[in-house]
């Protein structure tokens, strides 16, 4: 493999297009480093600076979720997969997290939006007098999809805003490509954020996420999924739950076709009886509900009888 390629957090992103110029382009397996700005581009520093760096969401894309690339893909077209496996994730030295009137699963909390700056110092979130371990992830990774540019703040099949914090060091996901060079876009890391995002915030943060990423021709599936060392997660959004969980199971029932050679009905009694689906992101914005469903690898909690 060769040197590592940096891409600047420089010249941020607020949509995922194909029609971008992308910002580096290679071929082959290749180690990337995406520098990437908070949730707010890296303006909010103070907490009253909340209303100042306030998106204006009537814009088709607010100034929301920056992210950075493209990354041009060589030789990757429709049908292919791009397997992105992360390795490191460095924070930068303090975040945010804010509760808004109208955003969240619980509105009317405050009257105005409120933030808290959280330092980060010795691997530790400091929350006023409280810390706790920090928990980095990712929670935008997106190919361009093929239907037009997108905001980072939502989530579909090509990616996007997904908010899963099994998004961290040594996942890989695998993502479905829509465009010819697949156009790979990275941002808004978290240092913590809990299932659900229920404020619609995690510890928003600017960091350095270090990839691999690699092309697996003609492999697509219809949606990305995660591999750890121990689990095989498949992921869906929708509008309503029920819907995002529908979709995640069936994608569970593919994988587990592929993984551990079941067929659908095997596979259906197996997530019931071993899986876990979970709310990635449920909010209360425009984003869809992002989901996610776990199960075991063969060897890591079930195996075969002999």
């Amino acid at each position: 493999m060769t040197e590592p390629v940096l891409l600047s957090r420089r010249n941020p992103k607020y949509c995922i297009d194909a029609a971008e110029i992308p910002e580096a382009s290679i071929a082959g397996p290749t180690r990337l480093i995406f520098e990437t700005h908070d949730a707010r581009g890296g303006k909010l520093r103070e907490a009253w600076q909340v209303h100042q760096t306030t998106p204006d969401f009537s814009e088709r894309f607010p100034k929301v979720n920056p992210v950075t690339g493209p990354v041009f893909i060589d030789g990757a077209e429709p049908g292919d997969t791009i397997a992105v496996t992360i390795l490191d994730i460095a924070l930068d030295d303090q975040g945010f997290i804010l509760v808004k009137p109208d955003m969240g699963i619980s509105h009317g909390k405050v009257e105005e939006p409120i933030a808290k700056i959280c330092k980060v110092r010795d691997g530790l979130v400091e929350f006023d007098d409280l810390r706790f371990p920090v928990a980095p992830m990712v929670g935008v990774v997106a190919l361009a999809p093929a239907g037009g540019p997108v905001s980072p703040a939502l989530v579909g099949r090509y990616g996007g805003n997904m908010d899963c914090r099994r998004l961290a060091v040594g996942t890989t996901i695998h993502l479905p490509v829509q465009v010819d060079g697949a156009m790979l876009y990275v941002g808004d890391v978290h240092a913590a954020m809990g299932d659900g995002e229920v404020t619609g915030t995690g510890i928003e943060i600017g960091g350095r996420v270090t990839l691999d990423v690699r092309l697996v021709k003609g492999e697509a599936r219809s949606w990305p999924w995660l591999e750890t060392e121990g689990e095989i997660i498949a992921l869906s959004c929708a509008p309503t739950y029920e819907e995002a969980g529908r979709i995640g199971v069936d994608e569970m029932i593919g994988l587990l076709a592929v993984h551990h050679g079941l067929n659908a009905t095997d596979a259906y009694m197996l997530v019931s009886a071993l899986g876990n689906v979970c709310i990635n992101q449920s909010c209360g914005s425009t984003a869809d509900i992002s989901v996610r469903v776990e199960m075991p690898r063969l060897g890591h909690g079930i195996e075969r009888i002999a």
